[in-house]
């Protein structure tokens, strides 16, 4: 009985391993595919205009592809949090957020 509750514990501790959290949210690299992507390149360069940078200064470091739209998460020279954008997978822009706060701005 012993052998099997350490395996249980075991087990446990194994899958509570790979489960995120709130407070360590998943990000994904984008690839050389994303960044070739309709919403890569229209987050970026929305991202881009709204905080005055260019392009070069906006680095996505998050990628996140689903079938209704796509989000990026992107750091900008000169800002002190992220800067999130939503896009329809055509290149569509719905949404660019700072994640900060907004008298840090």
């Amino acid at each position: 009985m012993r052998l099997i509750s350490l395996s249980i514990l075991a087990a446990t501790a194994a899958v509570a391993a790979c489960v995120q959290t709130a407070d360590a949210p998943m990000s994904i690299a984008p690839t050389d595919a994303d960044r070739a992507s309709p919403p890569y390149k229209a987050c970026v360069a929305a991202i881009a205009r709204t905080t005055g940078r260019s392009a070069a200064d906006v680095s996505v470091f998050n990628f996140l592809f689903s079938e209704a739209n796509t989000q990026v998460e992107a750091t900008v020279a000169g800002a002190e949090a992220p800067w999130r954008c939503l896009s329809s997978n055509d290149g569509v822009v719905a949404e660019v957020i700072y994640t900060g706060s907004e008298g840090a701005l």
